[in-house]
């Protein structure tokens, strides 16, 4: 079983200057994710903005007026160019920084509480990398097994610099989601409240935070918690955040990129591979929602999830006799004396 004593993440993190309650952390949460998504909509959203505005005209907007431009505006967004969804994967950037930010600046927590730490930092992020590469193969192949996917081969025209740019946005993204959910809100939730409800807490809000996404199902809602849980839990285990960005990005990438499927509702237009759903399997692939709507994804949770808690773990070093000191609370205060001697 997943063994969290003598963790440095959750050891690091219970020095943090501020430990808000429980209740006060997810309000300041969801403050801190509406200010990132709101800074990073504003980079992305100005480039857009112009594009639209010259796409549309000054003459058109002053002879047909804002209904029209308002009507035009939908459906410029919902027919977005290519180009702006690398930029919104590039822009994530700017939420990660937030994140650090308050971590930091706020509550006092160390980089080393949010599982950042340079040690190793390479081989475990490829090892993750490998481990989110298996987990899309093997729900896309089962998928196909169950027949509810098929492959359509190999897109002879994908445009090898999308494929590059989608590569380095999603290392970007995926880091920018795992900084925010477990690197920050599941640690800092853990000094308030039992570690399992920590994990269960950001699994949720991680979920929830892509309501909004096209084709979303509870089906889809259940497994996004799942990778949440699955996450956090190797995060724990590894005592590292490398890993899980690198599974997060491997994940998204492969997904949209390379198999041409839909990552959470957002349709992928360059991959190198294309795959199609069967009509009326939509339980099997997960349908308009992409594979993480499906129960092929739910069997690869599940399992990663059973794998990550119950394989054999090392033991980890005890942490030192003056760091056990530090990390028990003070003494309490002596009784003030009923008289006081002249």
């Amino acid at each position: 079983m997943l063994d969290t004593k003598n963790n440095v993440m959750l050891y690091e993190a219970r020095k943090a200057k501020h430990k808000p309650h429980i209740v006060l952390q997810i309000l300041i949460f969801a403050a801190v994710i509406l200010a990132s998504q709101m800074a990073a909509g504003m980079l992305i959203g100005m480039p857009l903005g112009i594009v639209a505005s010259q796409s549309y005209g000054f003459e058109r907007f002053a002879s047909e007026g804002i209904n029209s431009f308002i009507s035009y505006m939908y459906d410029f967004i919902n027919n977005l160019p290519e180009w702006f969804t690398v930029l919104s994967l590039f822009g994530t950037a700017v939420s990660t920084f937030l994140y650090f930010i308050y971590c930091r600046a706020i509550e006092g927590r160390s980089y080393a509480s949010m599982g950042v730490r340079m040690k190793g930092m390479l081989n475990n992020y490829c090892f993750g990398y490998l481990i989110g590469i298996v987990m899309i193969a093997a729900a896309v192949v089962l998928a196909v097994l169950l027949g509810g996917a098929k492959f359509t081969g190999l897109n002879m025209d994908v445009s090898v610099t999308y494929i590059i740019l989608f590569f380095l946005g999603y290392l970007i993204q995926g880091m920018s989601e795992e900084v925010c959910f477990r690197g920050y809100f599941m640690v800092s939730c853990a000094n308030k409240v039992h570690v399992a409800w920590a994990v269960a807490i950001s699994s949720v809000a991680f979920a929830a935070l892509h309501l909004a996404n096209p084709g979303i199902t509870p089906l889809a809602f259940f497994n996004l918690a799942l990778f949440g849980v699955f996450a956090a839990v190797y995060v724990l285990r590894t005592d590292d955040l490398w890993g899980a960005c690198a599974i997060h990005s491997a994940w998204n990438f492969f997904q949209g990129n390379i198999f041409g499927i839909s990552v959470s509702g957002s349709a992928q237009s360059t991959s190198v591979f294309g795959t199609a759903f069967v009509e009326g399997r939509g339980l099997i692939s997960g349908g308009s929602f992409g594979i993480e709507g499906g129960i092929c994804t739910t069997v690869v949770m599940l399992l990663g999830i059973a794998l990550v808690l119950f394989l054999p773990q090392k033991k980890r070093p005890e942490l030192s006799n003056e760091e056990l000191e530090e990390e028990r609370p003070a003494a309490s205060r002596e009784p003030v004396p009923v008289y006081i001697e002249k």
